[in-house]
């Protein structure tokens, strides 16, 4: 039997509910341990690799997704080339929900949620959700412990502030199940749609959330529409994303940047680079800001 065929899923079947999801699930074989300073991506790596059958120390995942022990950020990006390295696929998504979480948790999929720490923090946070029954979501969390238990309203709130971005590993053969319970978000630009539909009801509901007007904003980038994306990013800055928001996402000066507006991202990146002047992602943009600005 190969690995994937060993792996245990603990189903609960109740009543056909309208995603026709079973009632309860939790995934077995869901290694965890504490992580160590900044090291939630480490972590959420060895936990999904060892669902998956692959064992990796966190000092192995750290050392070949982070640039330095005390590097903050590990991106999406990083962990699915990781995966990658190790035979399995990734889709990286914006816009999740519960029910979508659900349909793949169920489907047998462990899922990468990239959140706020807690409510009020401007830390990001890998947390991996690998069960579900009524009114909670099932969370192995690096930092909080094996089994946080999050409501559907908690798990909203704190996903909000990174625009509801996921990542679903998997292997190769699955991946017409993966296809399946996406649909049309499987493709990136069905995704970003899907996104900037979901962000501009979530600014006419919100229109003082800065990372609702942020989502939006990386939509219009991804579909072209930069005049738009300014237009949006400079509305969120100017609400009040906090410096440490810019060490894990860069979009905001990928559209100055296309625009020309270079004097935007300086006065960002030096606020961002007193946190974490190591940075590769904020000296880059910081450089060629400057570079721009010389000419």
């Amino acid at each position: 039997m190969t690995a994937w065929g060993a792996l245990l899923v603990t189903v609960i079947w109740g009543s056909v509910a309208a995603a026709a999801v079973p009632a309860a699930v939790t995934l077995r074989n869901i290694r965890h341990e504490p992580q160590a300073r900044n090291n939630c991506g480490p972590v959420t790596a060895l936990t999904v690799l060892g669902y998956y059958g692959t064992r990796v120390t966190q000092a192995h995942a750290a050392a070949a997704l982070k640039d330095s022990p005390s590097d903050p950020q590990v991106t999406s990006l990083e962990l699915a080339a990781y995966f990658g390295r190790a035979g399995l696929r990734s889709v990286i998504r914006s816009a999740g929900d519960a029910p979508r979480l659900r349909a793949l948790v169920a489907a047998g999929f462990p899922v990468v949620l990239q959140q706020r720490l807690r409510e009020g923090s401007a830390v990001a946070h890998f947390r991996t959700a690998y069960g579900y029954r009524a009114g909670h979501f099932l969370i192995s969390d690096p930092l909080l412990g094996p089994a946080l238990r999050l409501t559907d309203a908690q798990l909203m709130a704190l996903w909000a502030y990174y625009n509801g971005e996921y990542l679903v590993a998997y292997p190769p053969s699955r991946e017409g199940d993966v296809r399946r319970i996406l649909g049309e978000d499987y493709r990136a630009a069905g995704n970003w749609r899907h996104l900037r539909a979901h962000a501009g009801e979530d600014v006419k509901r919100r229109p003082q959330d800065p990372y609702a007007w942020w989502g939006l904003a990386k939509a219009q980038l991804r579909l072209g529409d930069l005049h738009a994306a300014v237009s949006a990013f400079d509305r969120a800055v100017n609400l009040g994303v906090p410096a440490a928001y810019f060490l894990y996402r860069q979009e905001a000066f990928e559209a100055w940047t296309q625009a020309g507006q270079h004097q935007k991202t300086l006065n960002v990146t030096e606020r961002a680079l007193n946190l974490d002047p190591g940075s590769k992602e904020l000296r880059r943009f910081d450089a060629l800001a400057r570079a721009a600005l010389r000419r």
